[in-house]
């Protein structure tokens, strides 16, 4: 058993044979050489009478089958051992990439010899004066379609059946050869045939990966290991029956029974970023044996002509690798919009072709959100799989975290972390080194609570910023003044949050509630009672970024546009953990009214929308509203929460003056902060501006803070609130 070493060893007897050819034109060509015939260094560029004799004679040689016959013989047998040859070799383990690109572009012996016709001068530089002499022209010195017809036939094959497979469709003119537009002025018989550069590259085995397209593509061989599943092993397992059935299906119809068309496998995989789309992609295709090529979709070309010629060439590579498909979306704003329209087209046109070719095809499609078929490039014949992936439940990420966590961690603070952050698999390892890291720089043997929040908001990425203002989380519990029955219902709101997975999940309670399993809050209360305050420390608590939501950026006077910011919103939301801050919330969340005009049944379309979007929130939100009176029943019904927020009474005034005066500020003696308790009635925002502008007043006279400053700012304020000030009501400090 003879067995080829390398693809080049096996170049090498195809070449021998192809010489033998080639040599027997050239003595045909010199014996019918004429006196007075153009000189080898000026053909081309003259034609002489001799040339025209010597034309003459050729005419007649093309009819000449004798010629090449025994040559012909000669080919076939040496083929037919080659290929026994090949058998053994690639049994053995061998990598032969000729035999490769004849199988996996599935041609035919006159193609697979006119791939090596026109390798030949890259093995042998003779070749390019043989060939210039052979086309009568020193400037063509690469094979043309008229050699070819001539030297790789086998006699009784038509010349119009060989001229189809050089044909715009065919496959030699669509993956092998390239197109050159200098010589689109010559005869067809005369086009140079020219192979693309990945098809050299890769029969010589000089490149991994066409660099063309190495910029947006990436190759994962199915012999890498891909790192472990973690979990969704079942969803690995329906993926591969998903494949498998749909190519017994295809192996066992005939083409007339589907219409012309194969069976194409298109599987499409959603869910957020770090789920692990690109993971099951290539456990896929480590399970049917085949190479997985990644298309970043947000890096292609936008200009047509370019973009086809990338299409070209990732196909090809798909091909030449015998590798599944798979592009991936990312997380670009094209990834968000509606679907790809502008590439689609081209995209789908692509698809088919590596399908119509390719002898196992599978296609992915990587995205974020799940896409309806008319935003997908599925081309005839896809059979559309769809397969969502959602974040893990609460005890594989507590395993997630185990795993990446080192030793000695505290479990308790995992399973913490593990039931607070609904993250995916790909956010868990990132935000575990950050927080590695940040404990690190802490000087902490392990990462603290503090250390794995501020680590967590590495993780998301999202616009909320586009249409929310981020409040600063400084408060604390010691800030917020309240009494006791509202303090109370803040503190189990908190705790409804932190054991949202443990009811819900771990109890079964979400079986029985499929949603409305968010954390919705209403602040009522007059101004200034401490509303904003309590909604920051709320977050504090939880951990959780706040945005107040900017309706000068999320209403619009446009039809339809305020519903889908509030969507962009809420998804954004959702996506990054962070809670929704309504301040002012009557002006959305208000009562619906009478439909008289288009305006009323617009609005009203708004807050059902809204009344929609709170119920399936499954995050944190809360509304403020000084006006509990005005808000829609519809919209009390669906709050978890309704805290109400009472105007302070004296000693609870008394609290709020010296909470807000700060150990380092220079106080008077003579400060009587009951004093000023029991005569100013007023919220606890007023009392923020009171002792504030009395501070401003003190360090502009280089003076403690005293009562004579507080009295002033005392006045103003109320002066700005419109109440009337009776002058003996601060004596004896008037």
């Amino acid at each position: 058993m003879r067995l080829y070493e390398t693809g080049l060893a096996y170049l090498r007897d195809e070449l021998a044979v192809l010489e033998r050819g080639m040599r027997i034109l050239l003595a045909d060509f010199e014996s019918k050489e004429i006196d007075g015939q153009t000189p080898m260094s000026m053909r081309g560029l003259m034609v002489s009478p001799a040339d025209i004799e010597r034309s003459l004679q050729d005419s007649e040689w093309l009819d000449d089958e004798d010629t090449l016959a025994s040559f012909r013989s000669y080919r076939i047998e040496e083929e037919q051992a080659m290929l026994q040859h090949v058998n053994d070799s690639i049994g053995e383990g061998k990598i032969l990439p000729f035999a490769y690109l004849s199988w996996r572009l599935r041609l035919g012996s006159w193609e697979k010899r006119c791939v090596l016709l026109c390798l030949a001068t890259e093995l042998d530089t003779r070749y390019e004066s043989w060939f210039g002499y052979l086309n009568d022209d020193v400037t063509l010195r690469v094979p043309t379609a008229e050699l070819a017809l001539r030297l790789l036939g086998d006699g009784e094959q038509d010349s119009y059946f060989l001229r189809s497979l050089l044909a715009g469709y065919s496959t030699l003119s669509r993956f092998v050869l390239r197109t050159d537009k200098a010589a689109a002025e010559r005869s067809t018989l005369k086009q140079p045939l020219r192979m693309d550069a990945r098809i050299i590259s890769f029969l010589l085995e000089t490149e991994r990966l066409d660099a063309r397209i190495a910029d947006v593509c990436a190759r994962f061989d199915f012999q890498e290991q891909a790192p472990e599943l973690a979990f969704d092993e079942e969803v690995q397992a329906s993926l591969r029956l998903a494949v498998e059935l749909e190519r017994k299906r295809d192996d066992k119809e005939t083409p007339y029974e589907r219409g012309g068309i194969r069976s194409l496998p298109f599987i499409q995989l959603s869910g957020p970023s770090g789920v692990g789309k690109k993971l099951h992609a290539r456990h896929l295709a480590h399970a049917m044996e085949q190479p997985l090529l990644v298309v970043q979709l947000d890096k292609l070309a936008r200009d047509g002509d370019a973009l086809g010629e990338q299409l070209r060439n990732i196909v090809r590579e798909a091909l030449l690798s015998d590798a599944m498909l798979c592009f991936d979306e990312g997380e670009s704003e094209l990834a968000a919009s509606e679907g790809w329209p502008p590439l689609q087209e081209r995209i789908r046109s692509a698809l088919f072709a590596y399908g119509e070719v390719s002898s196992r095809p599978v296609l992915l499609w990587l995205t974020r959100l799940e896409r309806r078929p008319s935003q997908l490039p599925i081309p005839r014949g896809g059979a559309v799989i769809n397969q969502e992936l959602a974040v893990p439940s609460a005890e594989v990420r507590l395993q997630l975290w185990q795993r990446c966590s080192p030793e000695g961690v505290d479990q308790e603070l995992l399973k913490r972390i593990a039931d607070k952050y609904a993250f995916t698999a790909g956010q868990i390892g990132g935000m575990s080194m950050q927080a590695e890291r940040l404990a690190a720089r802490s000087k902490h043997e392990y990462p603290t609570l503090d250390d794995y929040a501020s680590a967590s908001r590495s993780q998301v990425q999202h616009k909320l910023s586009e249409l929310a203002v981020k409040q600063k989380v400084v408060r604390l519990w010691d800030n917020l003044i309240l009494p006791e029955e509202p303090l109370e219902l803040l503190r189990d709101a908190c705790s409804r949050h932190k054991y949202n997975e443990t009811v819900f999940n771990r109890w079964g309670f979400g079986q029985k509630l499929p949603y409305g399993r968010g954390l919705s809050m209403l602040f009522a209360g007059p101004p200034g009672t401490g509303k904003t305050m309590a909604a920051e420390v709320v977050a504090g608590e939880l951990g959780l970024e706040l945005y107040r939501i900017d309706l000068s950026r999320v209403v619009s006077k446009y039809i339809g546009e305020t519903e889908k910011n509030l969507r962009e919103l809420f998804a954004e939301a959702e996506n990054s953990g962070a809670i929704l801050f309504f301040d002012e919330g009557d002006s959305l969340f208000g009562k619906r009214t009478e439909v008289k005009d288009s305006n009323d049944r617009f609005a009203n379309m708004e807050a059902a929308y809204l009344l929609q979007r709170i119920e399936t929130f499954d995050g944190v939100s809360i509304l403020a509203t000084n006006l509990l009176q005005n808000m829609d029943e519809a919209f009390l019904r669906r709050m978890q929460v309704i805290v109400k927020f009472p105007f302070p009474d004296a000693a609870q005034r008394e609290q709020i003056f010296r909470s807000l005066l700060p150990l380092d500020a220079p106080l008077d003696s003579d400060l009587d902060l009951p004093f000023l308790a029991a005569r100013v009635d007023a919220s606890g925002g007023h009392i923020k501006n009171i002792v504030l502008s009395a501070a401003f007043m003190a360090a502009a006279e280089q003076a403690s803070i005293g009562m004579r400053h507080m009295v002033r700012a005392t006045r103003q304020e109320l002066h700005k609130m419109g109440k009337i000030v009776v002058k003996e009501s601060f004596e004896p400090y008037n």
